[in-house]
């Protein structure tokens, strides 16, 4: 027919008014004309109902969520490190559920000068295998767990580090019994396969009391843990005698934020993150000034507070050691931050120490040996020089290529040591030194 639209440019004409009628002609030029593409024109649609308030609805929604921070920062301040030998599982034996075997191998490097400000220099050039252990865990009776550990370092068998029995009476309850670390300070009591720095910091080396045997009854309500025991207030490379002892009591409070989502109530959000408060008091009973609290200290404090945000870390303590005849008070301040995340880390380390005696002080130089492990900490070291204020400074880095469990580290560390008597020593080295557990 010729009155017929069929094949005419009109139905392209009309095809192009319906859009037009329908707020979209431009898209339709285009699109008819291979300007666009249907997916653009799909986007121009929502640009269209954004004007309109249909995406901004939604995007008011999206504004009331926040990201999910699934970190688990509690494991950075982790006290160990959990055993990968393990070499039975049954949970259905009614005796002996699991066996694990754990070691920690540690070497070390020490370079640098002792220099004094009235006197020759000391050449430090240290390196050894600084620490090697070897134990076992057991669980038996479906709440009961026993391990044994020994150690040695470059010169052999240094004695034994742990030998106890955990008893978990119920979920907020358990005792310890036998000889292990007296958790006192924040850094003494995380075991050497998860500690930031290389070695301990000279305060805590200085007051901490020796591994020695005694008892602990510890308990857990919500955030809060309480813990007190008794350790024997002598000290030996394998089982100490039962004598003398000092009463240690922990207090702590933990605080683990929420992995919230929905923030529309700002009241009701708890941003991600962890922080820790604790307080330690141990009384020593003992006179004994060579047992397990060294220099014989009567009173031993430690406060402080470990926190966790996104890629840092920081913990601070502030300790107290005062006895009849020493005293001595300091801190330490450690960061660390995670340049990559479980990967590579900066850490940062301050520590501070005073006394009002002579001498009162003692700062170990080089790599540490396993004996302080079994004994007191400082004796393990085999330069140690004595003052009465110091200040030391460490930073380097450590590169984690399977978690904890296999670690590089190097870093610088100054130490300034004051000391009326014989004068000031300052001290620059450097550590390098690594690590493998399992």
């Amino acid at each position: 027919m010729k009155n017929s639209l069929k094949g005419s440019p009109w139905l392209a004409v009309g095809f192009i008014g319906l859009f037009v009628s329908q707020g979209r002609g431009n898209e339709a030029l285009d699109l008819l004309e291979g300007k666009i593409t249907e997916d653009e024109v799909t986007v121009t649609e929502l640009l269209q109902k954004e004007d309109a308030g249909e995406v901004g609805a939604a995007a008011e929604e999206e504004q009331k969520k926040t990201l999910v921070d699934d970190r688990d920062y509690s494991s950075r301040w982790k006290n160990r490190l959990a055993p990968l030998g393990m070499v039975y599982e049954n949970e259905t034996n009614p005796v002996v559920q699991r066996v694990a075997i754990d070691g920690l191998a540690e070497w070390g490097i020490a370079n640098g000068d002792i220099d004094p400000k009235d006197g020759a220099s000391q050449k430090i050039d240290d390196s050894q295998l600084k620490r090697v252990r070897l134990g076992g865990m057991m669980r038996a009776f479906y709440n009961t767990d026993l391990e044994g550990r020994v150690v040695g370092d470059g010169d052999g068998y240094q004695g034994i580090d742990t030998l106890k029995a955990t008893v978990q009476v119920n979920e907020a309850l358990k005792v310890e019994a036998g000889k292990f670390r007296p958790p006192f300070s924040q850094e003494y009591r995380q075991d050497p396969n998860v500690r930031i720095a290389p070695g301990l910091s000279p305060i805590v080396a200085q007051v901490a009391p020796a591994n020695t045997v005694g008892v602990r009854v510890s308990a857990e309500n919500g955030p809060w843990e309480m813990g007190l025991g008794w350790f024997s207030g002598k000290q030996d490379q394998n089982i100490p005698e039962l004598g003398g002892g000092f009463v240690l009591a922990n207090l702590s409070y933990t605080f683990d934020g929420e992995k919230v989502v929905d923030n529309s109530d700002e009241d009701a959000v708890t941003p991600p993150g962890h922080q820790r408060w604790h307080l330690d008091y141990l009384y020593n009973t003992s006179k004994d000034v060579n047992g397990s609290v060294p220099n014989g200290y009567k009173h031993l404090l430690s406060t402080g507070i470990e926190v966790s945000s996104g890629n840092f870390d920081f913990g601070g303590d502030f300790i107290v050691a005062n006895g009849d005849v020493d005293t001595a008070w300091g801190m330490t301040l450690t960061g660390r931050y995670w340049v990559l995340e479980d990967a590579l880390r900066f850490v940062g380390r301050y520590n501070y120490a005073d006394t009002d005696d002579a001498g009162g002080l003692s700062v170990g130089y080089g790599v540490p040996g396993a004996v302080g492990d079994s004994t007191q900490p400082l004796l393990g070291y085999s330069t140690v020089l004595s003052g009465d204020e110091y200040h030391s400074f460490y930073a380097g880095l450590d590169w984690h290529f399977v978690e904890d469990y296999l670690m590089l580290s190097t870093g610088l560390e100054l130490k300034l040591l004051k000391d009326e008597t014989n004068g000031d020593t300052s001290s620059l080295l450097w550590h390098t030194g690594g690590r493998v557990a399992f």
